[in-house]
């Protein structure tokens, strides 16, 4: 490898523009690894340990498909990151297959010095966090755009089912700001912070068949669900193909309003639901906050993404293994 470890960080999309301190921080915590052709840098359902940026080199990742066979899903070169996930989710396991194509190094960082790094609040690794969620929104919409593509091409009936219809019904009253703790990515909030989140948003009641944003649009405000649950879908002629269902604890439309981009999937109250809903600008202040309310935030967005990506990654696998078996029918 020609170049030092700070300098293959600093061309890296995840730390690209990254003050030099913070750069050389984060060179501390990596290890260069060398990887002959054909061999793994990390093997789907293996223990994930940590992740990877590529120095030199190209990278094929797959994935297998239900029944057997492998789907290719990238092919990734210098400045690339894999298996970010592990930074995310502690004790997962990995859901794809890497191996090198030809002679690779890369830098590898393993999930607990990011850990340590983020309770002592270094701002490299907040900085890390917030991109890692971007990256992986980034990779959301990407996977949202081919399960669209892949139902068109064949819009089967049963991929897809009509809108919740509209009920006109409220939710019963109760004490939303007392509820918040008990929501899984809220536990680990402090009862001053959840005040603070609180303060952020509004209560907002969203009868069955509320349509909260439409694919393609901007959305007004990031929500989280406090009570009821939202359908996440993409319109194809009078039906609508299911890609998600958030329930208590979960977020909706948070993605879209970080990157500053269209709804990637129309948001609509799948039952009657109570949510808040964040001013947009407060929700940025505190994402982009550096002290441990921030901390907290990104680990709950995150993991929300995560769990979101996991959904669509699976879809994805499912629609295009009964691509290919159409196609060896000769449908």
């Amino acid at each position: 490898m020609g170049r030092s470890i700070a300098e293959v960080i600093a061309a890296a999309p995840l730390y690209r523009d990254l003050p030099a301190g913070e750069i050389a921080e984060l060179a501390d915590g990596l290890d260069l690894r060398r990887f002959a052709p054909g061999e793994a840098l990390m093997v789907q359902g293996d223990a994930s340990d940590g992740a990877y940026v590529i120095a030199s080199g190209t990278v094929a990742v797959s994935t297998r498909l239900p029944g057997g066979g492998e789907t290719g899903l990238a092919t990734l070169g210098p400045g690339d990151l894999l298996g970010e996930m592990a930074l995310l989710m502690r004790g997962g396991r990995r859901t794809a297959t890497a191996r090198a194509l030809e002679p690779v190094e890369a830098l590898f960082t393993d999930y607990r010095y990011l850990e340590a790094s983020l309770h002592r609040l270094r701002p490299a690794s907040l900085n890390v966090m917030r991109r890692l969620g971007l990256t992986i929104a980034d990779r959301l919409r990407a996977i949202r755009v081919k399960s669209r593509a892949l139902v068109e091409a064949d819009p089967d009936e049963g991929l897809l089912r009509a809108p919740p219809a509209a009920t006109g019904e409220a939710s019963a009253a109760f004490d939303e700001r007392r509820f918040l703790p008990i929501l899984p990515p809220l536990r680990e909030f402090s009862p001053q912070e959840i005040d603070i989140l609180f303060a952020a948003g509004r209560i907002e009641a969203a009868p069955r068949g509320t349509v909260l944003a439409e694919e393609g649009q901007a959305v007004d405000a990031p929500r989280l669900v406090v009570r009821g649950a939202l359908l996440l879908g993409q319109a194809h002629g009078r039906g609508i193909c299911q890609l998600d269902i958030l329930g208590p604890g979960r977020f909706a439309g948070v993605a879209p309003v970080l990157e500053g981009a269209p709804a990637g999937a129309s948001i609509l109250a799948a039952e009657n639901s109570t949510l808040l809903a964040f001013d947009a600008d407060r929700f940025r202040a505190l994402w982009t906050g550096a002290d441990a309310m921030a901390l907290r935030l990104l680990e709950a967005v995150n993991g929300d993404l995560v769990q979101s990506l996991n959904t669509a990654s699976n879809q994805l696998t499912r629609l295009t293994a009964q691509a290919r078996v159409r196609d060896l029918a000769g449908v």
